[in-house]
């Protein structure tokens, strides 16, 4: 009867009835049991073996023990007896008791053992008798039976050993003719469809799905893995044909974006790199116009008619499409086009419109911003120059009264006051000069340089010429962590207070140091070892500690005055990290 064996493909079961693995198991299986029953009689031969070297050894001892008899019969006869039982116990020794009940035991040698037993029965009693001639008289015939009997017993060994050996060839050509005819089978069934269906698999790698043929008519294993192999490359040969051509048509989709994300990365960098005027957006236009193969197109700038663009013939008789360029509701103009083949992506036009309106809003965002900072700038300025100059020019015009008022005098100490106040005159002038200068230096400081570090060497260095004191700068603070704007401000304190110091102190250093403190706000210190400010109070005619605080109060920070324990002044400008 047929065993049916089966496997699932795809969920279904596939059965055969010529399964290759369980005739290589039977198979397989046979040889174990042939070499199993081979090993044990190999086995049982050699138990056998090494029992017939000790019978061999026992009975070969039985010729010298006779002769040992016959030798103590003369000399000590008081130990025969002791003798003949160790005699007794070597010929009924187990050894050779079992070769006796063998089963392939010759009958030559079981009838030897029979008469070495009764001829020594007869020996025995001359021995215990102590009959000397009889028992020397019949030992040469004893002797030669045991003799014989040892005989029987090395032919019977050999024979076995023989047989022992005859088995194993046998057994070796047996096996190994089993093992050439599995060879030969799995070299038929298993090798020779497997190398077939290893070429059909490079074949279908290298796209060739009309492979070579294969064996799908045998009804086992190999031969439903060809139908399967065969089935599937067919409909895999199918699927690539189909394939190929989407991916072609994806291909070619993909080139066409491909085109257009690099249009627009180009446009994009165009609009970031360069200000933007008329020159760049027909660039742009022109760029889309050559990619989308656009037949026409229209840029119409909101507020700034003159940079409107145009390429292309318009066609009276095709729709023109529109796309608004709009942020945040305000429409900044608008791009039209009319489409040529192939047709650009809709996704596209719209992008460069949303490219196009994000770059009209940050310039004009960028114009009202550089407005502002312009205005910013000039309130800056007219600000300084109210509180520095504007002061020296009042106090100077104050003078100048006073001198045409002195002049009209003609005594002596009018005359002497008006020297006095053409010195007070050229003092305030020069004093002017200088703030002047300085102011210079400081707007000129600001714009070169936004980093902290540098920005605060920079005021150092401007400062050196007009002292001997040692300055130092040392700042731990974020390299950008100011803007420009704070930058100005904080630049002008920390100015004022280093002019203050090198004005006032009397001192040999000024250290300038930015760090963050432990309560994680920004500090700025400048720290003299002078005479130390004798007050907070300024002076008349004096506005530069009041500037120094209305300035820290438009950066939202902290100005501290006071006089250092080992001499001279320190002023402290705490900021919070977000400053506004």
């Amino acid at each position: 009867m047929l065993k049916w064996h089966e496997f699932f493909y795809k969920g279904i079961p596939v059965q055969f009835t010529r399964s290759v693995s369980l005739r290589i198991a039977k198979y397989l299986s046979l040889i174990i049991i042939a070499a199993g029953v081979i090993s044990s009689l190999s086995l049982a031969i050699m138990a056998s073996n090494k029992s017939d070297a000790e019978a061999i050894n026992v009975s070969g001892s039985l010729r010298m023990q006779s002769y040992r008899l016959l030798y103590l019969m003369e000399k000590q006869p008081n130990t025969v007896e002791k003798n003949l039982g160790f005699y007794e116990k070597s010929l009924h020794a187990p050894s050779l008791m079992d070769i006796q009940h063998q089963l392939f035991t010759p009958d030559a040698v079981k009838q030897s053992y029979q008469t070495i037993l009764q001829r020594w029965a007869i020996m025995e009693n001359f021995a215990r008798q102590n009959d000397i001639q009889q028992y020397s008289r019949n030992l040469t015939d004893y002797v030669s039976e045991v003799d014989y009997f040892v005989f029987e017993l090395q032919r019977f060994s050999e024979q076995k050993w023989l047989l022992a050996l005859s088995v194993l060839c046998f057994s070796m050509l047996l096996i190994v003719g089993m093992v050439s005819y599995v060879i030969w089978f799995t070299q038929r069934e298993v090798v020779k469809p497997l190398k077939l269906l290893t070429r059909a698999s490079i074949q279908v790698q290298m796209r060739q799905f009309k492979h070579i043929p294969l064996d799908t008519k045998n009804d086992n294993e190999l031969g439903t893995l060809a139908r399967v192999f065969t089935q599937m490359s067919t409909e895999l040969g199918k699927l690539y044909s189909r394939l190929e051509d989407a991916v072609n048509e994806k291909t070619q989709k993909l080139r066409q974006t491909n085109r257009s994300l690099s249009t627009l990365y180009q446009s994009s960098q165009l609009l970031t790199m360069n200000a933007i005027d008329d020159k760049i957006l027909s660039q742009i236009l022109h760029q889309i116009f050559v990619s989308e193969h656009l037949s026409y197109i229209e840029l119409d700038i909101l507020g700034a008619e003159h940079w409107d663009i145009a390429l292309g013939e318009k066609n009276t008789y095709q729709s023109l499409e529109t796309q608004e360029l709009k942020v945040e509701s305000e429409v900044l103009g608008v791009l039209s086009w009319q489409a040529g083949l192939p047709c650009p992506d809709p996704r596209m036009m719209q992008n460069l419109a949303q490219m196009l309106a994000r770059a009209l809003y940050f310039h004009k965002n960028q114009r009202q911003q550089e407005q502002l900072l312009l205005m910013e700038e000039r309130s800056i300025i007219a600000r300084e120059l109210h509180d520095s100059l504007a002061q020296v020019l009042s106090f100077l015009q104050i003078q100048l009264a006073l001198l045409k008022h002195n002049l009209r005098k003609n005594d002596e100490a009018a005359r002497q006051k008006s020297f006095a106040i053409i010195d007070n005159f050229e003092q305030a002038l020069s004093s002017g000069y200088m703030q002047l200068r300085e102011l210079l230096a400081t707007f000129r400081l600001t714009v070169q340089e936004a980093n902290l570090q540098q920005a605060l060497e920079q005021v150092v260095d401007s400062l050196r010429p007009q002292t001997n004191m040692r300055m130092r700068v040392n700042s731990q603070l974020p390299s950008q962590s100011l803007n420009p704007q704070q930058l100005v401000h904080l630049l002008q304190v920390v100015r004022e207070a280093t002019l203050n110091a090198i004005k006032h102190s009397l001192g040999t250093t000024i250290e300038i140091t930015a760090h963050i403190n432990p309560e994680g706000e920004y500090e700025i210190l400048i720290q003299d070892d002078g005479v130390g400010i004798p007050s907070l109070d300024e002076p008349e005619g004096h506005y530069g500690l009041n500037i120094m605080a209305e300035r820290c109060g438009q950066l939202n920070a902290e100005l501290t005055i006071n006089r250092r324990e080992q001499g001279g002044t320190q002023v402290k400008i705490t900021l919070p990290q977000k400053l506004f």
